[in-house]
C-alpha cells in the first residue's frame, strides 16, 4: 500500500484493543484480524457483580445452619474479577497473546464465605488474512491454552489444563479509503469448542468428601465445569472517531465429551442434570452492551461493558458453572506501534524559473571489441583512470557512452571476464578547437610562402595557392553536442578449462589415495599425476572438448571416464573405483572368456546398467593381460519374446555396446568383433521365465589365439 494509506492504517489500528481472553476484539468476541504488524497492546479489565437470591433463591441451598442461623431463603453474593492481557501482532497474518485472570467471590451461604481463583493463565495464537485497504471480509482462527490454578492453593494444576479452538469471521464496512463509501459498522462471528478440564481441579476435594459433589456456590465461585462447551459469539460494533459502541451475544452450549455421569439421587436442591435438563435456559449465555472511548491520546482507550445473563442464571445443572444475572466491566487499554511512521511526502507546485542557456554536451561514445576478431565484448566494465567519475558497463553489442565531460584527455581502463585488462584514450576538444587525435601533425598547405607556418618544403616564395588544403573540423558551435568516438580492444585469454576431481571407493564411498590419474585431451596429449591423500586431483589449462581420465590404483580395476571440458570453467568429477574381487568373475577357458555374472542392460534397450561397470573393467583387465587372445567375438543373445527381426537388432546393439565399453577401457578394437544372434542360439528351451532369463546373455567367444 502507498505510504499515506499505510500511515492511516497504522494509526487507526491503535484503536484495536484486547478482549477478556487477551485476543483483539470486543469484550467476548474476537476479530478475524489484528493491528498493524509490530503493534503491541496491553489491557486491564475489572468485573463486578453483587446480588441476592441468585444461587439460593427459595431455599435451594439453605443447608448451612452455622452460617444461616436465621433460616434465610436466599443468599448474598459479591464477585470481583481482574483480567490483565498482553498482545502483539507478530506478522501481517499472526497475533500472539497472554492473559492472567483472578477472581474473588463472597457468598453468605458458603463456608468458607470467600472463594478465590488466583492466577489462571491463557496463551493464544491467532491467524488471519493480512489487512488490505478496501477489503471488507476477513476470516481466521485462534488456538488457546488454558493453564488453571488449583483450588485451595497457589500454583498450576496440570490436570485442569484446557484448550480452545475457534473459527473467526469479520465484516468491516468501515474499511474504505474513500470516506464517502464508509459505513461505520463492523460485524464479528465466532464459532469454537472449549475442551474444558476444570472439573479435574476438584477431584481430590470430592474424593475427600466421600463422593459428595461440590456445591453450586462453589461451582460458581471457582468457575468449575465438568463438561466441554460449543461456543458461539456474535458482535456488532459502531466504528466512530472517539467512541466504539458495541453489542454482543455469546452462548456456551454444554457438550459431554468426558462422559460425566450425573447422579440424580445425590443432586443438590435446585440442580438438574445435563441429560434431562439441557436447554437454552441451562446453557450459559449473555447479551453484552458496552463501548470503548478514545480520549484523543494515540493508543489509549477506556472500556465500559455490561453483561445481561440470558441462560444458566436460575436454571442450573450439575455439569456447568452458573452464569451471573449481570456483570459490570470497566477497563483501560493501551496500544503502541514499534514501527516508525513513514515520512509525509507532499507535492508542491512551484513556478519554474526561466531556463538558463545550456552549454553544449561533450561525451565519448565507445565500443569494446575483441582484438583480432573485432567481435563485440558485452558486459565489459569501463572505468576512468585517475579521475573520480562513475564508470560504465558495455551493452551486449559492446557499446558505451560517458556522461557530459569537460575538455581534456581521458584514459579508460577496460575489464571483461575472459580477457586481459586493456586501456583506451579519448580527447574532448575545447569549444572552437579542432578535434585533433593524439600525435596528429597538420599537413603543409600547397602554395604557402617558404618558411611560413604550414609551408611545403622547398616552396617558392610568392607562389599562388593551388587550392584549399585539408583542415581539422572544429568542435561544433552553439548547443550541438561534441561526440568523440573510440574503439577499445581487449585481448582474449586462452580459452581453456580445468578438471577438479576426486576418487572414491565404489562400495564404501571412501576416498582412494595414491592412485595414478592420467588425462588424454582432445589433441591426444597425455599428462599423468598422483591423487593426494584425500583422493583429490586437478588438471589445469585443459583444451575445451572431449577428455579421457584413466585411473589406476593398487587393488582396483583400471577406470576410464570420458568428460566434456568447457572453456574457462571448472569441471567437477567424482570417479568411483571398483575393487578387484577375491574370487574372479571372469575366467579364460579353451575357447571362451567365461562370465560368472551377466552384463545387465536397461529393459528393452542396449544401455548398460551402472552395476555392470566393475564386470566390464574386469573383462578389460583380463583381455589386456591375456595377450594370447588374438580375436574375440562378443555375442549378443535374446530370448524368443518379440519378433525375430527385432531380437536380432537388439542383440546386435547390445553386443556393440559391450565392445564400445571395452574399447573405452583400453582394449584394442582389432581384437574384438561384435555380433548379435537374436533368439537363434538359446542355451535352454524358452519355456519358463527362468529359462528365458538364461538365454538373455552376452558371451565372449575366443575365435583366434596367437
Amino acid at each position: 500500500m502507498d505510504p499515506e494509506t499505510e500511515r492511516q492504517w497504522r494509526r487507526t489500528s491503535l484503536m484495536i484493543q484486547n478482549n477478556l481472553n487477551a485476543s483483539t476484539g470486543l469484550l467476548h468476541t474476537s476479530y478475524a484480524g489484528s493491528g498493524a504488524p509490530g503493534s503491541l497492546r496491553v489491557g486491564f479489565v475489572t468485573s463486578y457483580f453483587k446480588g441476592s437470591g441468585f444461587l439460593c433463591a427459595g431455599g435451594k441451598c439453605n443447608y448451612n445452619t452455622a452460617t444461616n442461623p436465621e433460616g434465610k431463603n436466599d443468599d448474598e453474593v459479591t464477585r470481583i474479577g481482574a483480567h490483565l492481557s498482553m498482545n502483539a501482532t507478530l506478522l501481517p497474518f499472526l497475533e500472539a497473546y497472554l492473559g492472567f485472570h483472578a477472581s474473588a467471590t463472597e457468598n453468605d451461604q458458603s463456608r468458607p464465605r470467600l472463594l478465590q481463583v488466583l492466577g489462571d493463565t491463557n496463551i493464544g495464537l491467532k491467524g488471519f488474512m493480512p489487512y488490505q485497504p478496501d477489503s471488507i471480509f476477513s476470516v481466521g482462527g485462534e488456538l488457546q491454552l488454558w493453564l488453571l490454578n488449583g483450588t485451595g492453593g497457589v500454583g498450576l494444576d496440570g490436570s485442569g489444563t484446557s484448550y480452545a479452538i475457534r473459527g473467526l469471521a469479520t465484516a468491516d464496512l468501515s474499511n474504505r479509503t474513500n470516506p464517502d463509501d464508509r459505513v461505520p459498522l463492523r460485524f464479528n462471528a465466532n464459532v469454537g469448542y472449549l475442551f474444558d478440564n476444570s472439573g479435574e481441579l476438584v477431584a481430590d476435594t470430592e474424593t475427600a468428601r466421600k463422593g459428595q459433589k461440590i456445591t453450586r456456590i462453589e461451582r460458581y465461585g471457582l468457575d468449575i465445569n465438568r463438561v466441554d462447551s460449543f461456543q458461539i459469539g456474535l458482535g456488532l460494533e459502531g466504528v466512530f472517531d472517539y467512541v466504539h459502541p458495541f453489542a454482543e451475544w455469546t452462548i456456551d452450549v454444554p457438550m459431554n465429551r468426558q462422559d460425566y455421569v450425573c447422579n440424580e439421587s445425590r443432586l443438590e436442591s435446585g440442580d438438574g442434570c445435563l441429560g434431562t435438563d439441557a436447554g437454552f435456559s441451562s446453557s450459559p449465555s449473555r447479551v453484552t452492551l458496552g463501548a470503548r472511548a478514545y480520549p484523543g491520546i494515540d493508543g489509549l482507550s477506556l472500556l465500559a461493558g455490561f453483561d445481561i445473563g440470558t441462560g444458566a442464571t436460575s436454571n442450573f445443572i450439575q455439569e456447568v458453572a452458573p452464569q451471573a444475572p449481570w456483570t459490570l466491566y470497566l477497563g483501560l487499554g493501551w496500544a503502541a506501534d514499534t514501527k516508525k511512521e513513514p515520512p509525509i511526502i507532499k507535492e508542491v507546485q512551484v513556478d519554474k524559473p526561466a531556463a538558463a542557456p545550456v552549454s553544449a554536451d561533450s561525451y565519448v561514445s565507445g565500443k569494446v571489441v575483441e582484438k583480432g576478431s573485432n567481435a563485440p565484448v558485452g558486459g565489459a566494465v569501463i572505468r576512468f583512470d585517475g579521475r573520480n567519475l562513475t564508470g560504465m558497463v558495455a551493452a551486449d553489442d559492446g557499446s558505451f557512452r560517458t556522461i557530459d565531460l569537460d575538455p581534456g584527455t581521458y584514459t579508460f581502463t577496460v575489464k571483461a571476464a575472459g580477457y586481459r585488462d586493456g586501456q583506451c584514450q579519448a580527447t574532448i576538444p575545447t569549444a572552437g578547437a579542432a578535434a585533433t587525435p593524439p600525435g596528429y601533425t597538420a599537413p603543409a598547405y600547397p602554395g604557402a610562402p617558404a618558411g611560413a607556418p604550414g609551408a611545403a618544403p622547398g616552396a617558392a616564395p610568392g607562389m599562388a595557392p593551388m587550392g584549399p588544403g585539408p583542415t581539422m573540423a572544429p568542435a561544433p558551435a552553439g548547443n550541438q553536442p561534441t561526440i568523440v568516438n573510440i574503439t577499445c580492444e581487449l585481448e582474449a585469454l586462452p580459452k581453456v578449462g580445468n578438471i577438479v576431481g576426486g576418487l572414491v571407493d565404489g562400495e564404501s564411498n571412501q576416498p582412494v589415495s595414491t592412485a595414478s590419474v592420467k588425462i588424454t585431451d582432445k589433441l591426444n596429449r597425455e599428462l599423468e599425476l598422483s591423487a593426494d591423500a584425500t583422493g583429490a586431483f586437478r588438471f589445469e589449462n585443459v583444451p575445451p572438448g572431449a577428455a579421457k581420465i584413466t585411473v589406476t590404483a593398487q587393488g582396483y580395476f583400471t577406470s576410464v571416464t570420458e568428460l566434456e571440458v568447457k572453456p574457462q570453467e571448472d569441471l567437477k568429477a567424482t570417479i568411483s573405483l571398483n575393487k578387484r574381487p577375491k574370487t574372479p568373475n571372469v575366467t579364460v577357458a579353451a575357447n571362451e572368456v567365461k562370465l560368472k555374472k551377466q552384463v545387465h542392460f536397461a529393459h528393452d534397450a542396449a544401455t548398460i546398467e551402472p552395476d555392470s561397470q566393475s564386470l566390464l573393467e574386469e573383462i578389460a583387465d583380463v583381455l589386456k593381460t591375456r595377450t594370447e587372445i588374438a580375436k574375440l567375438e562378443i555375442q549378443g543373445h535374446t530370448d524368443n519374446t518379440g519378433s525375430p527381426v527385432y531380437n536380432q537388432r537388439l542383440s546386435q546393439q547390445r553386443a556393440d555396446a559391450v565392445r564400445d565399453a571395452l574399447l573405452k577401457l583400453g582394449v584394442d578394437g582389432s581384437r574384438m568383433e561384435a555380433k548379435g544372434y537374436g533368439q537363434d542360439k538359446p542355451l535352454v528351451p524358452n519355456v519358463s521365465p527362468a529359462n528365458r532369463a538364461r538365454n538373455r546373455r552376452v558371451q565372449l567367444m575366443i575365435t583366434q589365439k596367437n
